[in-house]
């Protein structure tokens, strides 16, 4: 039996592209491993189009998209689209003077970079995550061809890893930290409910200042984000299907037989681990775990103004824990000194993998996908 989740030797320094810049982190030569332990959100994506692109008829053949990269679910959703129409899919070259009309082209661009990349003409569009494509329709510069609750309903999409040293050596920090998590998405599920609050404008001006995308741009971004913390059945199924797609689609470079695993399930009952959430929710019912003083330093990462993590921006917001009474942050009531990773905010959840397997941080919010396919593709 193979241990648990993906073990990558890192024996070299290991190149992480950030959103911010180039940054060399030298990792200590032992394996890492990494385990989800929490959902972040499902859905909140969309394939946009440039305007001068005839919605009554779209002919993708020949188009250059972007993606946040290889690894992330928009990549891997916009594959499988090009597939089930019939269309070729593959990187784009440099010289674009003789595309071919049965192939989707893409190229990678971090969804920060979307907006400037349609209006220079480098893309004819491309699938971003929120707040990103709502952005692109409502400063106009492009359209939203499909929103991915469209192409894939209820999908999942960020959760919380940690890597494994550190979970097996601090056990107490995972349980506070998914309880700050917790606390956070309900806040965020409560306040998005009620539109006219104060709690709503305060939302959606730290969204904005976060993404750097205006107030709007967020209103239209809430609306197509599910947030949730719960990691039941149905989801855990919803993961075996993306597994099945990578399958599918030719992305996995080792086969699920050749690291030890004999079905999707059995690989994602090894990736997810329910005991910290459950416990986490154990103990805020006692209301045990938002009493300590003491703090507890854990590196975390997060992508690069994505609102599918806002539960994270809301958990480390001083002034909403305040309003729940407590004297600092959510996270900090529960015991919780969050230090931003090395490299942060990242490009794509491949670099918050890389990040994981360089020693840089001990928790990271990103996709469920990256998290699945790096795993798999490192695992011998």
């Amino acid at each position: 039996m193979v241990n648990r989740n993906v073990v990558v030797v890192a024996v070299a320094a290991v190149l992480i592209l950030a959103a911010v810049g180039a940054i060399l982190l030298i990792p200590s030569a032992k394996a890492k491993e990494i385990t989800i332990v929490a959902q972040v959100n499902s859905e909140g994506s969309a394939i946009f189009l440039k305007n001068d692109i005839d919605k009554e008829n779209v002919d993708f053949g020949g188009l250059v998209l972007a993606t946040p990269g290889i690894s992330s679910i928009q990549h891997m959703m916009l594959m499988k689209f090009a597939k089930d129409n019939g269309y070729n899919f593959a990187h784009a070259p440099a010289d674009r003077n003789n595309l071919d009309s049965d192939t989707i082209y893409w190229i990678e661009v971090s969804p920060i970079n979307m907006k400037a990349a349609l209006e220079e003409g480098e893309i004819d569009g491309g699938i971003a995550w929120e707040p990103y494509c709502s952005q692109i329709a409502c400063d106009d510069v492009g359209w939203i061809y499909k929103w991915s609750s469209e192409l894939s309903p209820g999908h999942p999409c960020c959760v919380i890893a940690v890597e494994s040293e550190f979970l097996a050596s601090n056990h107490e920090a995972v349980v506070r930290f998914l309880a700050g998590h917790i606390l956070a998405t309900n806040w965020i599920i409560e306040t998005t409910n009620d539109p006219g609050s104060e709690n709503y404008t305060k939302m959606v001006e730290m969204a904005s200042d976060f993404a750097h995308v205006s107030e709007e741009t967020v209103k239209s971004s809430l609306e197509n984000v599910t947030y949730a913390y719960e990691m039941e059945e149905e989801w855990k199924a919803a993961l075996e299907e993306v597994v099945a797609t990578y399958t599918e689609l030719g992305l996995f470079a080792n086969s699920l037989s050749d690291i030890g695993y004999n079905s999707p399930a059995s690989f994602i009952d090894h990736l997810v681990n329910n005991t910290y959430l459950n416990e986490a929710l154990e103990r805020l019912e006692g209301d045990d775990i938002t009493s300590t003083s003491e703090l507890i330093d854990v590196r975390v990462g997060w992508l690069n103004g994505d609102i599918h993590q806002l539960a994270r921006l809301v958990g480390m917001n001083k002034t909403v824990g305040e309003g729940y009474g407590f004297d600092g942050s959510i996270f900090e009531a529960c015991g919780i000194n969050v230090i931003s990773g090395g490299g942060n905010p990242y490009a794509n959840g491949g670099a918050v993998m890389d990040a994981f397997f360089a020693g840089a941080i001990d928790i990271g919010y990103l996709g469920s996908p990256p998290a699945i396919l790096r795993t798999v593709n490192g695992a011998l």
